[in-house]
This record gives C-alpha cells, sequence and structure tokens, in this order.
C-alpha cells in the first residue's frame, strides 16, 4: 500500500477528489478578475488544491505540493502527483501574472514567459542530476527529469489573432504555455461533470 502513498506529503494528499465545486470557480474567477500579479491566486489555489486537478497525469489519488524545495535553489509553484498503477506520475507548474503578456509585438517570448520557461528547465536538469537525492530524501517518490509542466500566463483577451500560431508553437517539448482562461475553462469543465454527476 505504501508504493501508493507519498509519506513525507501526506498532508498535502487532495483528500476531496479531483472534481472543484462550482462555487470553488466562481471565486477563483472572481479573485482572477481582480489580481494584479499571480500572488493572490497562488495563495488560493493552495488553499483550494482540487482546482489544478486537470492539469494533474490520470490517476488515482492526487498530491499537490505548495512551493516545494528542490535543493537549495528552486521552488516550483507546485508540483502535482498522481498515484497510478505504474507509480506517481508528476507535473510542474509555474504561475506568472495574469497582466502579463506571453509574446511580445514581435512574436518573440516576453520576458516573463522566458523566466518561466528557463526555470523549468533549469528544475528538469536538477531533476536528472539528483534524481536519487529528490525520490530518496525529499519524498518525490517516481519523479524524473521529464515530467510534464505548465507555464500559466496572462490573459487571452490579451493575445493578439495573429499570432496564435506563434503562441501556441510554445507548448513543447512536455512544456504547456496556457492562460489563465484556459486553466478556468478546463475547472469549470471538470466543475460541470461533477455538478451533473450530483444531480
Amino acid at each position: 500500500m505504501k508504493r501508493h502513498i507519498l509519506e513525507r506529503w501526506a498532508q498535502c494528499q487532495v483528500a476531496i477528489g479531483r472534481e472543484p465545486t462550482r462555487q470553488t470557480v466562481d471565486e477563483f474567477e472572481c479573485i482572477l478578475g481582480d489580481a494584479m500579479d499571480e500572488r493572490p491566486l497562488q495563495t488560493f489555489l493552495a488553499s483550494f488544491p482540487v482546482l489544478l486537478g486537470p492539469l494533474a497525469q490520470p490517476g488515482g489519488a492526487l498530491w499537490c505540493l505548495d512551493r516545494p524545495r528542490l535543493g537549495a535553489e528552486f521552488v516550483p509553484d507546485f508540483l502535482l502527483a498522481s498515484s497510478t498503477s505504474i507509480g506517481f506520475q508528476w507535473a510542474m507548474i509555474e504561475l506568472e501574472n495574469p497582466m502579463e503578456k506571453a509574446l511580445t509585438k514581435a512574436g518573440l517570448p516576453a520576458k516573463k514567459l522566458a523566466e518561466a520557461l528557463r526555470q523549468i528547465r533549469d528544475w528538469r536538469a536538477w531533476l536528472t542530476d539528483n534524481v536519487a537525492y529528490a525520490r530518496n530524501e525529499i519524498g518525490l517518490k517516481d519523479i524524473t527529469g521529464n515530467c510534464p509542466a505548465f507555464v500559466i500566463i496572462g490573459r487571452r483577451g490579451s493575445l493578439d489573432p495573429k499570432q496564435i500560431k506563434i503562441y501556441r508553437a510554445l507548448s513543447a517539448d512536455g512544456i504547456t504555455v496556457m492562460s489563465y482562461d484556459r486553466l478556468l475553462d478546463q475547472m469549470n469543465r471538470v466543475a460541470r461533470g461533477r455538478q451533473a454527476s450530483h444531480e
């Protein structure tokens, strides 16, 4: 049984499953509408980690680690762990400012997005070089340096329609770049499914 439990992170297990309530999604949408940076979103998501369930790998039980340390240098905003028949499947999440644009007018990754992508590469490199330490000392069972990652930045309305193809091409090598609106869409879809199952 212990194979499917993160003993050192027991307090981070999402006990209520993967489906947020309609009310919780609505509260997140209100906070997103007022947010001037990512900090209130980080705080709310840490309090209601079920909202991040749509980004987790398919599986059974879900854990959400809020700002875990990778050694002395790196601190992802969140790590998600799904318990599956082949062990734990992980995903990394980096939150950026919802007010920031992902691309410059020239179609290049804007400063904050470029920094976020570099951070993820740094996390992956650290995990690759220190995988035994991460698994055994930090307690990140089965984690690898190539787990999927998400950068959440900006709002859909700030994207120039002429840059949509460029924007989509940003998601590569297991890294998904997405707006907060896309995350909200996924939360709403899951919440609707939950509501329908309880009617």
